[in-house]
Protein backbone atom coordinates (compact mmCIF):
# COMPACT_ATOMS: atom_id res chain seq x y z
CA UNK A 1 0.00 0.00 0.00
CA UNK A 2 2.67 2.27 0.25
CA UNK A 3 2.91 5.48 -2.18
CA UNK A 4 -0.88 4.93 -2.32
CA UNK A 5 -0.97 7.66 0.17
CA UNK A 6 1.17 10.53 -0.15
CA UNK A 7 3.41 12.34 2.01
CA UNK A 8 1.21 15.15 1.50
CA UNK A 9 -1.69 13.30 3.57
CA UNK A 10 0.44 12.64 6.75
CA UNK A 11 1.96 16.31 6.78
CA UNK A 12 -1.45 17.95 6.18
CA UNK A 13 -2.54 15.79 9.46
CA UNK A 14 0.53 16.03 11.60
CA UNK A 15 2.15 19.54 10.58
CA UNK A 16 5.63 20.02 8.98
CA UNK A 17 8.32 17.85 10.05
CA UNK A 18 11.64 18.04 10.06
CA UNK A 19 13.52 14.33 8.99
CA UNK A 20 16.92 13.59 9.22
CA UNK A 21 18.09 11.13 6.10
CA UNK A 22 19.73 8.35 8.63
CA UNK A 23 18.81 4.99 9.99
CA UNK A 24 14.62 5.02 10.96
CA UNK A 25 14.44 5.07 14.66
CA UNK A 26 13.29 7.40 17.61
CA UNK A 27 16.83 9.40 16.98
CA UNK A 28 16.35 9.77 13.37
CA UNK A 29 13.58 11.77 13.74
CA UNK A 30 13.76 15.68 14.46
CA UNK A 31 10.21 16.56 16.05
CA UNK A 32 9.57 20.58 16.63
CA UNK A 33 8.46 21.29 19.78
CA UNK A 34 6.66 24.26 18.51
CA UNK A 35 4.22 21.78 16.65
CA UNK A 36 4.04 18.89 18.85
CA UNK A 37 3.75 18.47 22.61
CA UNK A 38 5.91 15.51 23.78
CA UNK A 39 4.10 13.19 26.65
CA UNK A 40 6.32 10.63 27.64
CA UNK A 41 8.84 8.12 26.27
CA UNK A 42 8.74 4.64 27.02
CA UNK A 43 10.88 1.71 26.18
CA UNK A 44 10.40 1.53 22.57
CA UNK A 45 8.09 4.44 21.95
CA UNK A 46 8.01 8.47 21.96
CA UNK A 47 4.57 10.26 22.80
CA UNK A 48 3.67 13.16 21.19
CA UNK A 49 0.20 14.94 19.88
CA UNK A 50 -0.20 18.07 17.66
CA UNK A 51 -0.69 20.88 19.67
CA UNK A 52 -1.47 23.09 16.32
CA UNK A 53 -3.92 20.58 14.90
CA UNK A 54 -5.78 19.57 17.81
CA UNK A 55 -9.36 21.14 17.76
CA UNK A 56 -12.89 20.56 18.63
CA UNK A 57 -15.67 18.96 16.38
CA UNK A 58 -18.33 21.22 14.50
CA UNK A 59 -21.69 19.80 14.85
CA UNK A 60 -24.01 19.62 11.38
CA UNK A 61 -25.25 23.42 12.24
CA UNK A 62 -21.74 24.60 11.89
CA UNK A 63 -21.16 25.05 15.96
CA UNK A 64 -17.99 23.83 17.93
CA UNK A 65 -18.61 21.27 19.97
CA UNK A 66 -16.45 21.78 23.00
CA UNK A 67 -17.25 18.04 24.34
CA UNK A 68 -15.51 16.37 21.18
CA UNK A 69 -11.82 16.43 20.63
CA UNK A 70 -10.13 15.41 17.28
CA UNK A 71 -6.15 14.65 17.66
CA UNK A 72 -3.62 14.12 15.39
CA UNK A 73 -0.64 12.32 17.35
CA UNK A 74 2.58 11.05 16.55
CA UNK A 75 4.71 8.27 17.91
CA UNK A 76 8.28 7.45 16.83
CA UNK A 77 9.78 3.99 17.58
CA UNK A 78 13.19 2.63 18.57
CA UNK A 79 15.31 -0.11 16.80
CA UNK A 80 13.93 -2.77 19.20
CA UNK A 81 10.19 -1.52 18.43
CA UNK A 82 10.20 -1.68 14.68
CA UNK A 83 12.51 -5.02 14.69
CA UNK A 84 9.18 -6.40 16.52
CA UNK A 85 6.75 -4.72 13.97
CA UNK A 86 8.70 -6.75 11.14
CA UNK A 87 8.66 -9.86 13.33
CA UNK A 88 4.95 -9.92 14.21
CA UNK A 89 4.06 -8.93 10.16
CA UNK A 90 6.01 -11.95 8.90
CA UNK A 91 4.35 -13.73 11.20
CA UNK A 92 0.84 -12.80 9.66
CA UNK A 93 2.75 -13.31 6.41
CA UNK A 94 2.04 -9.60 5.55
CA UNK A 95 4.82 -7.57 3.17
CA UNK A 96 7.57 -6.15 4.76
CA UNK A 97 8.99 -4.30 1.64
CA UNK A 98 10.53 -1.24 2.40
CA UNK A 99 9.85 -1.75 6.55
CA UNK A 100 13.50 -1.65 7.17
CA UNK A 101 13.05 2.42 7.04
CA UNK A 102 9.75 2.08 9.46
CA UNK A 103 9.83 5.36 11.71
CA UNK A 104 6.71 5.07 13.90
CA UNK A 105 3.18 5.80 13.16
CA UNK A 106 0.73 8.98 13.28
CA UNK A 107 -2.72 8.65 14.91
CA UNK A 108 -6.18 10.51 14.35
CA UNK A 109 -7.69 10.08 17.76
CA UNK A 110 -11.24 11.29 18.84
CA UNK A 111 -11.83 11.88 22.52
CA UNK A 112 -15.18 12.29 24.07
CA UNK A 113 -14.68 14.25 26.81
CA UNK A 114 -17.58 13.81 28.94
CA UNK A 115 -17.46 10.31 28.90
CA UNK A 116 -13.62 10.05 29.21
CA UNK A 117 -13.60 8.28 25.83
CA UNK A 118 -11.08 7.59 23.18
CA UNK A 119 -11.18 6.18 19.07
CA UNK A 120 -8.62 5.48 17.58
CA UNK A 121 -9.65 6.64 13.85
CA UNK A 122 -6.92 5.75 11.85
CA UNK A 123 -3.38 4.62 12.21
CA UNK A 124 -0.45 5.46 9.76
CA UNK A 125 2.94 3.36 9.53
CA UNK A 126 5.25 5.94 8.57
CA UNK A 127 8.65 5.81 6.92
CA UNK A 128 11.68 8.66 7.84
CA UNK A 129 10.43 10.60 5.13
CA UNK A 130 6.50 10.56 6.45
CA UNK A 131 4.82 8.71 4.05
CA UNK A 132 2.66 6.65 4.71
CA UNK A 133 2.66 2.75 4.49
CA UNK A 134 0.44 1.22 5.21
CA UNK A 135 -3.16 2.78 6.64
CA UNK A 136 -5.51 1.19 8.63
CA UNK A 137 -8.95 2.38 10.66
CA UNK A 138 -9.64 0.43 13.67
CA UNK A 139 -11.77 2.59 15.48
CA UNK A 140 -10.69 0.99 18.77
CA UNK A 141 -12.69 2.42 21.88
CA UNK A 142 -10.73 2.95 24.86
CA UNK A 143 -12.56 3.92 27.93
CA UNK A 144 -9.84 6.18 29.70
CA UNK A 145 -11.61 6.25 33.51
CA UNK A 146 -11.10 1.87 33.07
CA UNK A 147 -7.60 2.06 32.03
CA UNK A 148 -4.73 1.16 34.41
CA UNK A 149 -3.09 3.63 36.19
CA UNK A 150 0.44 2.44 34.73
CA UNK A 151 -0.90 1.72 31.04
CA UNK A 152 1.33 4.13 28.67
CA UNK A 153 -1.87 4.89 26.58
CA UNK A 154 -3.76 5.56 29.67
CA UNK A 155 -1.40 8.24 30.52
CA UNK A 156 -0.80 9.72 27.28
CA UNK A 157 -4.42 10.34 27.20
CA UNK A 158 -4.53 11.64 30.45
CA UNK A 159 -1.90 14.34 29.72
CA UNK A 160 -4.53 15.27 26.49
CA UNK A 161 -7.25 15.76 28.82
CA UNK A 162 -5.12 17.96 30.82
CA UNK A 163 -3.58 19.77 27.99
CA UNK A 164 -7.09 20.77 27.08
CA UNK A 165 -8.71 21.63 30.32
CA UNK A 166 -5.62 24.28 29.97
CA UNK A 167 -5.43 25.56 26.56
CA UNK A 168 -9.09 25.30 25.45
CA UNK A 169 -9.72 28.61 24.60
CA UNK A 170 -6.62 28.38 22.27
CA UNK A 171 -8.02 24.86 20.80
CA UNK A 172 -11.13 26.71 20.17
CA UNK A 173 -9.60 29.49 17.71
CA UNK A 174 -8.00 26.26 16.05
CA UNK A 175 -11.01 24.91 15.33
CA UNK A 176 -13.54 25.37 12.36
CA UNK A 177 -17.19 26.49 13.08
CA UNK A 178 -19.06 29.09 15.40
CA UNK A 179 -18.05 29.15 19.44
CA UNK A 180 -21.07 29.77 21.50
CA UNK A 181 -20.68 32.34 24.03
CA UNK A 182 -21.86 30.10 26.85
CA UNK A 183 -19.01 27.70 25.73
CA UNK A 184 -16.29 31.05 25.08
CA UNK A 185 -16.90 31.20 28.98
CA UNK A 186 -16.73 27.96 29.80
CA UNK A 187 -13.46 27.17 28.64
CA UNK A 188 -11.83 30.16 29.80
CA UNK A 189 -13.23 29.02 33.25
CA UNK A 190 -11.93 25.99 32.83
CA UNK A 191 -8.58 27.36 31.69
CA UNK A 192 -8.70 29.65 34.62
CA UNK A 193 -9.39 26.42 37.46
CA UNK A 194 -6.36 24.22 35.30
CA UNK A 195 -4.06 27.09 36.03
CA UNK A 196 -4.77 27.91 39.27
CA UNK A 197 -4.35 23.98 40.38
CA UNK A 198 -0.89 24.17 38.72
CA UNK A 199 0.19 26.93 40.57
CA UNK A 200 -1.27 25.46 43.87
CA UNK A 201 0.55 21.88 43.02
CA UNK A 202 3.74 23.64 42.47
CA UNK A 203 3.51 25.93 45.33
CA UNK A 204 3.10 23.25 47.69
CA UNK A 205 5.98 20.89 45.76
CA UNK A 206 8.52 24.10 46.58
CA UNK A 207 7.55 24.51 50.40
Amino acid sequence: MKGCLKHFAVAVLLGAVTLMPVQADASAMHVPDDIYEWVQSSSRINYYFNKREIHYDTDESGKININVLKVPVLKTYDAIQIDDVLQKRRWREADVDGYGDLAGEADYLTINLKEKKVVVEHVDLIDSQMWTMERTSPKSVFEIDKMSEKNKEAIFYKAILAYEKKHGPEIAKQSKGELKHSDAKHLEKEREAAENAEKEHNKENNE
